[in-house]
């Protein structure tokens, strides 16, 4: 059974097993853009375990989506043994007064891709990181139908050693300083390890 702990957040640790909300606080952001940008004071709720026992992570996310750059869905931290740290987090961001689909990893430098949502009217969606078995890491965004539509792929992935020590769960961010806390909501949260 997994142990749930709570980085950058000054609340209790939500019981993932049941809907819950994270309740974030404006000016936050996992990010890091040349030439010195590097932020991870975001709230992430994270269980540890290592690559090679990573398999899926899939939540749906919901929120009042206003500012820009408002986001939510998971986080998947790679703690290298260098002391270096790699990152995947994908899920619902506010962009051009709309959500779309998120996608940002971090190997030297974060990039980032989006698509939209599949139902353009929604505020929510479901995500899923999921470890393929053949040295790849994808996100996906899945349809009420159970479909998994790819979103991105990371072949990085297979570069880490298997005891690589990995932290996954959900996490939101505003790095807007505009209005007050972001609240995402999360829901049917599931997480499968080997």
């Amino acid at each position: 059974m997994a142990t749930w702990q709570s980085m950058n957040y000054d609340r209790p640790t939500p019981d993932v097993s049941k809907d819950f909300t994270i309740t974030c606080p404006k000016g936050t952001d996992i990010y890091d853009k040349p030439p010195n940008t590097h932020r991870f004071d975001a709230p992430v709720i994270y269980t540890t375990t290592t690559a090679s026992k990573f398999k899926s992570a899939s939540v749906t996310i919901q929120a009042d989506w206003t500012c820009k750059y408002d986001q939510g869905g998971l986080c998947l931290v790679m703690n290298l043994k260098d002391g270096t740290r790699k990152w995947v987090k994908t899920g619902v961001e506010f962009l051009d007064g709309i959500p779309l689909i998120s996608v940002v990893t971090k190997d030297r430098w974060a990039d980032w891709s989006l698509r939209p949502l599949l139902n353009p009217k929604s505020k929510s969606a479901r995500v899923r990181i999921e470890n393929t078995g053949d040295g790849n890491l994808w996100a996906y965004v899945v349809g009420e139908d159970g479909k998994k539509h790819p979103v991105r792929e990371v072949t990085w992935w297979g570069e880490l050693e298997a005891d690589t020590e990995i932290l996954i769960g959900p996490a939101a961010a505003k790095p807007s300083t505009e209005g007050g806390n972001l609240e995402v909501s999360f829901s049917d949260f599931e997480l499968n390890l080997v």
